[in-house]
Formats: structure tokens, C-alpha cells, sequence
């Protein structure tokens, strides 16, 4: 059987979630397979070849509006695997699974009315294409259920796989110049990864302790950020706040190893990278009680607050800062929690589905 793998994006100098989790899932599903080919397919030529097991080749389908549909022209194969819900406009493969995270554009409200115009049509474009595919792969069961709200996508056509995460604290560490006493956010700093209520809490953290400061990592840049910083400057807590950028592995590593706990409340998420790796650090976590982080921190793994209630990160900030013996037992729930994720699981249960679809 050949597979073809459509990565992308790929490539970025400093990649976030979704590129992480599509290398990583490729890289999972051809590990545990012995014996099937792969092309994988790029945009563009990638200036660096990716490092992935297996039988595989490279085929670049160029860039352009249409660049998808140029996958009919090239050598074909058995099945499909798209990483986001965007198909080919015109050309419809016979087999395909496509692979999806979640829905923002569905909760948030449009700034402006191209925004607006922007997501209709994005969720046209999305609800054609998981129609058109065979099969729909979510990362959560959330995602599963606003596929089906959403699009109107039928169950027995949507499977959920969790997908693994990289053991950071394995990783050999890179120092950085940190305080002593820091909460920890990782990721890009948008609306979705509700960041501004996280500093709202801590506002009210430090009002009780000063000792503390809030670090942040991830892409900082954008309207979004610059809100941010308005208002650390009204309530005059700038020097409380430490903004690093993006961080590579090795950073992460040493900074998960030194955090009090991760905060991560999402108020839109269909999985979470950090999530999984801060428990499996054994660093606490805080995250939200709806959508895919309340799926990969429960049974205890993590603190599961709501994301609108800046009060509730809050109580659980200080929770964690002073209850030596409360956060003893949630770093010990959220080892065990973490360690029902594995890229392996996600390989071996990816190939099992492919082989069921491409039977049918």
C-alpha cells in the first residue's frame, strides 16, 4: 500500500502546535508501520529534509491558490492523509483521512467584517472537504462532537486518536535567566490561549505575594499582545510579567523543571501540547474544564478551572503556591495522566484506522 502524507505547514523556523503535531504524528504512524511506502508531499522544497523512518520519498506540489489539486498529477497512491481539514478544491481522491484539531473560528467573534467573511467561507471550505473525506480523525472527543454540530458530519464517520508529546525533560537543558518563583504559559499568545485572564489572576496573586512572577513563552507579536501589555502597564505589574519569545525543546526542558506550575486555560482548544508535557515533567498544571484540555488533564492529572473566571486561576495559583502536600499528589496524578499518551499509541491506532478504511 502507498501513503501519502501532505505536510504542511513544515518548515517554520519557529514552529508552534500544529506543525509540531503533524511532524509528529508522521513520524508516529511510520514507526509503527513495516511495511507500507510513503510519498510525502510539500508546498514547497523544505530547506532541510525531514528526519522520519521507513520507505518514503519527497514529491513538492508547488505553491499557488489551487496547490492541492495538483496531487492529481502526481504518482498516486492509496489513501490521503491531510492534516487539517482543507482537500483539494476540485480534484476528490478516492481514499482520504483527514486529520482535524478544532474550531475556533466557530466561538470567537470576527474583529471586522473581512474576518467574518473569512470564516464563513473557511467554514464552508472545511465542512465540504471532511464531506468529501472518507474518514474524519479527532484529536479529542470535543472535536469529535463540534464536528458533528458543526458540519454535520455523521459519528460513525469520525474516530478520536490522542496524539503523544515529547518527554521535554529528557531533553538536554539551555539555561535561562529565571527568578525563583514563576508561574509558566506556553504557546502563541492569542485570544484562544487566554492569556489576558491568566494575567488578571495573577494580578490578584501577587497582590498577596510579590515574590512571584509570571512568565511567558511563546510568539509575542500582534494586536492581541499589545493588549496585553497595555494593561500589565495600567495596573503597573510590567516588571512582574517576563515575556521570553518562542523557545525550542531545550528550553522548555529547563523551564518546566523550574516553574511552580503550568497555566494553560484555554478558552478554545482541541488538544494541548504543553499540557501533556508539563505532567510528564511532573510540574502542575492548570488548565481549562472544557473542550480538549479537560480531556488530557483528567482524572486528576491537572487542576481544571473555568477560563473565563479569572478568580478560579486564582484560587487555584494559590492552591498550588502554599499546599505543599496538594500539589505533592497532583504532580504524582499528573505522571500518571500523561503517561496514557504515547506518539507509539497514536502510531500503531492511525495505522489500524487506515488499513479498516482502505478495506472498505
Amino acid at each position: 500500500m502507498k501513503i501519502g502524507i501532505i505536510m504542511h505547514p513544515y518548515g517554520e523556523k519557529k514552529p508552534g502546535g500544529l506543525p509540531r503535531i503533524i511532524f509528529g504524528w508522521a513520524r508516529a504512524l511510520m514507526s509503527a508501520d513495516k511495511k507500507n511506502e510513503y510519498i510525502i508531499f510539500f508546498k514547497k522544497t523544505p530547506e532541510k529534509k525531514p528526519e522520519l523512518p521507513g520507505k518514503w520519498k519527497i514529491e513538492v506540489l508547488g505553491e499557488g491558490r489551487f496547490w492541492l489539486d495538483r496531487l492529481s498529477k502526481k504518482e498516486s497512491c492509496d489513501i490521503y492523509i491531510f492534516n487539517t481539514p482543507v482537500l483539494p478544491f476540485f480534484w476528490k481522491p478516492k481514499r482520504s483521512l483527514t486529520i482535524t484539531l478544532d474550531y475556533p473560528y466557530k466561538y470567537l467573534s470576527a474583529k471586522n467584517w473581512r474576518e467574518r467573511f473569512f470564516r464563513i467561507f473557511l467554514g464552508w471550505y472545511h465542512g465540504r472537504s471532511m464531506k468529501r473525506s472518507s474518514h474524519i480523525l479527532a484529536v479529542s472527543n470535543s472535536t469529535k462532537q463540534d464536528t458533528k454540530k458543526f458540519f454535520g458530519i455523521p459519528e460513525e464517520k469520525i474516530s478520536v486518536i490522542y496524539h503523544g508529546y515529547t518527554d521535554i525533560c529528557k531533553v538536554s537543558e539551555t539555561s535561562l535567566d529565571l527568578p525563583d518563583n514563576f508561574f509558566f504559559f506556553a504557546g502563541t499568545i492569542k485570544e484562544r490561549k487566554n492569556v489576558f485572564n491568566i494575567i488578571r489572576a495573577f494580578e490578584v496573586f501577587i497582590r498577596k505575594d510579590s515574590d512571584y512572577k509570571f512568565v511567558v513563552g511563546g510568539k509575542n507579536e500582534g494586536v492581541y499582545y499589545e493588549k496585553i501589555l497595555n494593561y500589565t502597564k495600567s495596573k503597573k505589574i510590567e516588571d512582574k510579567i517576563i515575556f521570553l519569545g518562542h523557545l525550542n525543546e531545550s528550553e522548555l526542558s529547563f523551564v518546566y523543571k523550574k516553574a511552580k506550575a503550568l497555566i494553560f486555560p484555554s478558552i478554545v482548544e482541541g488538544t494541548g501540547f504543553p499540557i501533556l508535557e508539563a505532567m510528564s515533567c511532573g510540574l502542575p498544571v492548570i488548565t481549562s474544564n472544557i473542550f480538549g484540555p479537560a480531556e488530557l488533564g483528567a482524572n486528576g492529572g491537572a487542576v481544571l478551572v473555568d477560563p473565563y473566571d479569572p478568580e478560579a486561576i486564582f484560587e487555584a495559583m494559590k492552591k498550588i503556591a502554599y499546599d505543599k502536600e496538594y500539589v505533592r499528589v497532583l504532580k504524582e496524578k499528573g505522571i500518571e495522566q500523561a503517561s496514557r499518551f504515547s506518539w507509539i499509541n497514536t502510531g500503531k491506532e492511525t495505522l489500524d484506522l487506515i488499513e479498516k478504511i482502505c478495506k472498505k
